[in-house]
């Protein structure tokens, strides 16, 4: 198959690989369709999920530059473009959103298509009544917008009469930026915001291990989970932490170990997902999820059953 290079771009046989503006661009035409897989380099933080659920093994994991205890290069994402198929598995389950998909233009994924993915539950809603009509000045100041790591919410106010007071008009979530890590459920004094992660699992950190003055793993954290008080020790707000992993993967002193024990997600069987669920979390987790389920199963026929004789 004949392979060569031209002004950056990486052509082998109908699949291209090249970077513009922070974005790594994997793009395949065929007769019918052209696939687009971009990968954002500014919202990739290096945690390595689309690494180890690939099935076929494309995305490839750069190691992390450090240098007295700060982070001076994250680690990057390469896609050996010759491997990817552009099933997608990696778009959906990327935690900050780095990669996006398009076939014809349009956001699409094809393992929603053929029924191989379920759908993540991640949610974030917002109860307007508690929202929109407040005075802001008074009531919440934009605490959910302040605390947003990502910039994912847009509030829109507008003044009431001749006074200072202000109040909420308009409320917006960027679903394309939110990592839903519950920093905006916790800072808003109304309880208007409802978040469900899709991930849940375990932060554990040896801060016994911790060299003194190193915060690499604060330095990277998408969601701010983790945190340097004033007196350069670590805090940790596991509250906050989606379990993407990217504090594991940059600590030097390997202090840092993050589980994933859960995947939310709508029921589905295909063997493509257990094999990344197990990727994801850990054959344990796997083996309780399958007998969850399988017992819920169970529990249904045996009510049917029971309601048949009764009815008889």
């Amino acid at each position: 198959m004949r392979q060569f290079c031209r002004q950056g771009i990486t052509v082998k046989a109908d699949v291209m690989k090249h970077r513009r503006d922070k974005k790594l661009v994997l793009e395949r035409k065929t007769l019918a369709k052209r696939h687009v897989l971009t990968l954002d380099d500014d919202r990739c933080v290096g945690c390595g999920i689309c690494e180890a659920i690939c099935p076929k093994q494309a995305p490839k994991l750069s190691p992390p530059v450090t240098r007295d205890g700060r982070l001076v290069q994250k680690s990057c994402v390469d896609f050996e473009a010759d491997k990817c198929i552009f099933c997608g598995e990696c778009v959906d389950l990327c935690p900050t959103n780095a990669l996006r998909m398009e076939i014809n233009g349009e956001p699409r994924l094809p393992i929603f298509e053929v029924e191989a993915f379920p759908t993540l539950k991640k949610v974030i809603a917002i109860d307007v009544k508690k929202c929109w009509y407040g005075a802001v000045t008074v009531i919440c100041d934009l605490e959910c917008q302040k605390e947003c790591p990502t910039e994912a919410i847009e509030v829109t106010v507008e003044k009431i009469g001749e006074e200072s007071a202000e109040r909420i008009v308009d409320f917006k979530v960027l679903e394309e930026k939110c990592i839903f890590c519950k920093k905006c459920e916790k800072a808003c004094p109304e309880d208007a915001i409802y978040v469900i992660k899709p991930f849940r699992g375990t932060l554990l950190i040896d801060t016994n291990l911790c060299p003194k003055g190193c915060q690499v793993c604060v330095d990277i954290c998408p969601s701010k989970a983790l945190l340097m008080d004033e007196d350069k020790k670590l805090v940790i707000n596991e509250e906050f932490c989606i379990y993407c992993g990217a504090c594991q993967q940059v600590c030097p002193e390997k202090a840092i170990e993050v589980n994933r024990t859960q995947v939310l997600h709508t029921d589905i069987k295909s063997g493509a997902w257990i094999k990344a669920l197990e990727k994801l979390t850990s054959h344990r987790s796997l083996i309780k999820e399958i007998s969850s389920k399988s017992g819920k199963k169970r529990h249904t026929r045996i009510k049917k059953l029971f309601h048949n004789r009764s009815s008889s």
